[in-house]
């Protein structure tokens, strides 16, 4: 059995339909459906409920996928022991954060066409605790997260860089200063339950503000840098997510001390990129 069409199978567990997933492979759609049928054929079983459309997987093929898995890895590991340590040879599945494949994606991806041709990375993004529970799962072979507090001891880590929290507000709310902003303003809370929003809520527990002083919570750093812009209220965001939006009319002000985003690369301890998480960190150089 070759292991292509095991590959292919967890890229089509993982993609939206047949279509992304042929996309995402670089195979035509009718390459990658006949690659499942004698995957089908080879293994005997059916591996799609076709009664349904999209196909979707058997409770069967969803099993094989999992084992797929673990193949797939130790297969990462054997070819990784063949190549010298320096070097990112096969192909990885590579986690970040929003906010951060906003700003260092592209750069990532620049260096990785320059200093590692022979690799190939399938790329998502998501949330902090989805993609480092999914590199836990092996889901993911790393990803880009958000240290909150550290990190489960089956994972290993570099840190790429560390982001000051500030406030920011619209120039015409700033009579009063920080103060009249706590007092008097709308506050634009980050999604408390992610990597960010768990540190702008330590943050903001040691801040007083009257009852009744609005506080309203957004899944979108656009949306809320655009109610800033607006005057309609105020935030804490890290420096770099404020100044990626370069709004004249908007001052920043320093955070709480000590309060800093930390992002940080991921691998978990057994991966296929565990004895060259160096050669992948170097890619970065945030």
């Amino acid at each position: 059995m070759q292991t292509r069409a095991l590959k292919s199978l967890v890229v089509v567990s993982q993609a939206a339909s047949f279509v992304d997933a042929s996309k995402q492979l670089g195979l035509t759609l009718s390459t990658l459906s006949m690659q499942m049928k004698a995957l089908e054929n080879e293994l005997g079983v059916a591996l799609f409920d076709r009664s349904v459309r999209p196909p979707r997987l058997t409770p069967l093929a969803e099993v094989i996928v999992e084992e797929s898995r673990s193949i797939l890895a130790h297969e990462a590991r054997l070819v990784g022991l063949c190549q010298p340590s320096d070097r990112l040879v096969g192909r990885f599945r590579l986690g970040f954060i929003t906010s951060a494949a906003v700003r260092h994606l592209p750069m990532f991806l620049q260096r990785a066409k320059a200093a590692a041709p022979n690799a190939v990375f399938a790329l998502e993004t998501g949330l902090s605790a989805t993609l480092q529970e999914r590199v836990l799962q092996g889901k993911l072979d790393a990803a880009v997260v958000t240290d909150v507090g550290g990190l489960p001891p089956q994972l290993i880590s570099k840190s790429l860089q560390s982001e000051p929290f500030v406030f920011a507000a619209n120039r015409n709310d700033l009579d009063g200063g920080l103060e009249g902003l706590l007092a008097q303003h709308t506050f634009f809370h980050f999604m408390p339950d992610t990597g960010i929003g768990k540190l702008i809520a330590q943050a903001m527990a040691d801040v007083t503000r009257p009852d009744g002083v609005e506080t309203i919570v957004l899944d979108n750093l656009e949306a809320i840098m655009g109610c800033v812009s607006a005057g309609l209220g105020f935030t804490l965001l890290p420096k770099p997510d404020v100044l990626r939006y370069d709004a004249n009319d908007v001052h920043i002000m320093p955070g709480p001390t000590g309060f800093e985003r930390k992002l940080v690369l991921v691998t978990h301890t057994n991966g296929p990129l565990s004895q060259r998480f160096e050669t992948l960190a170097g890619l970065f150089r945030i």
